[in-house]
């Protein structure tokens, strides 16, 4: 029988923070995307993420982020604060932070780039999880060189105020073994959006989708045609996030300032990078993407939004 600590479900969107040209946060575009989201029928917004360049942050921005972002939701949809540290000591002030903020909850990796042992880890979520805002676990091999496999999170769920977690591995056995181990306790959200209808059908229950920036009401109907048993319905839009993540690997800009380009282009109000990410404006590149875009369908949403 079931006894998920929270009811955490759906689309939850990682939110890219948009700059200005002089690389200050621009707070009016900033709302433009949760609205833009939200209305799309997302179903919870993290903020000061990995595509949201939390790396790149100053502590106090991410206050002002997180106090916008409060003050935009109203309480519409949950909003999970990024509090990522390669500190522990500062991601459990971060956390702190974001409780008295008023956040839903928290989103944490493991230190990325200090390579810590699995004991460590484990003790770093446990410090967090002593708060006592609600964590959702944020496994991403790639970016951290730590893998949270499922015999890992199984100890670190063993903390009552871990409550989620986002998986970002891409080995299917593994997450399903994850799901088996500790999905009766801990919502299980994929952060790769192409393996929706499999880890729903296995006992997830949503996705950290990155391209929901992008295509937000295509994450939005492929989370509800798969989480209703309607795979053929879903296959469109499925369809629509695998393309996205396609023009990614083709164009080779890296996929966060491949991301904000493609927002822009469909005037989804990405915003500028911070570096050491680089904008993409070369005109050549920016009118490919454009077509790729069409050839998607996403087109349309580039007319609506120049009206």
């Amino acid at each position: 029988m079931s006894s998920l600590r929270t009811d955490w479900k759906g689309v939850f969107p990682p939110i890219v923070t948009p700059f200005t040209e002089t690389e200050e946060i621009d707070e009016a575009a900033f709302r433009k995307v949760i609205d833009l989201l939200i209305e799309e029928g997302v179903h919870g917004i993290v903020v000061a993420g990995s595509t949201g360049e939390w790396y790149s942050l100053a502590d106090t921005e991410v206050s002002r982020l997180l106090e916008v972002a409060k003050e935009q939701i109203a309480d519409r949809v949950p909003l999970l604060a990024g509090t990522s540290s390669m500190s522990t000591r500062h991601a459990v002030a971060l956390t702190e932070r974001a409780a008295k903020l008023g956040c839903a909850g928290a989103m944490v990796l493991p230190p990325p780039y200090v390579l810590p042992t699995p004991d460590e880890v484990v003790a770093h979520f446990e410090a967090v999880a002593d708060v006592g805002l609600p964590i959702m676990v944020y496994n991403n091999p790639k970016r951290t060189q730590v893998n949270l496999d499922a015999a890992l999170m199984e100890r670190i769920a063993a903390f009552e105020s871990v409550v989620a977690m986002k998986d970002s591995v891409k080995d299917l056995y593994q997450a399903s073994e994850t799901i088996k181990r500790v999905g009766d306790r801990v919502a299980y959200f994929t952060g790769m959006e192409p393996y929706g209808n499999a880890i729903l059908e296995r006992g997830g229950v949503g996705f950290v989708s990155m391209m929901a920036n992008i295509c937000g009401s295509d994450v939005v109907a492929y989370y509800e045609h798969a989480s209703a048993g309607r795979w053929t319905e879903g296959h469109r839009h499925q369809h629509v996030i695998e393309g996205l993540y396609e023009i990614d690997l083709a164009f080779g800009r890296g996929i966060y300032p491949t991301v904000k380009a493609c927002m822009n282009i469909l005037g989804r109000h990405g915003g500028h990078l911070r570096r050491p990410y680089l904008d993409i404006e070369d005109r050549e590149t920016l009118g490919k993407l454009a077509k790729a875009l069409a050839d998607l369908g996403l087109a349309a949403e580039a007319s609506a939004a120049a009206d």
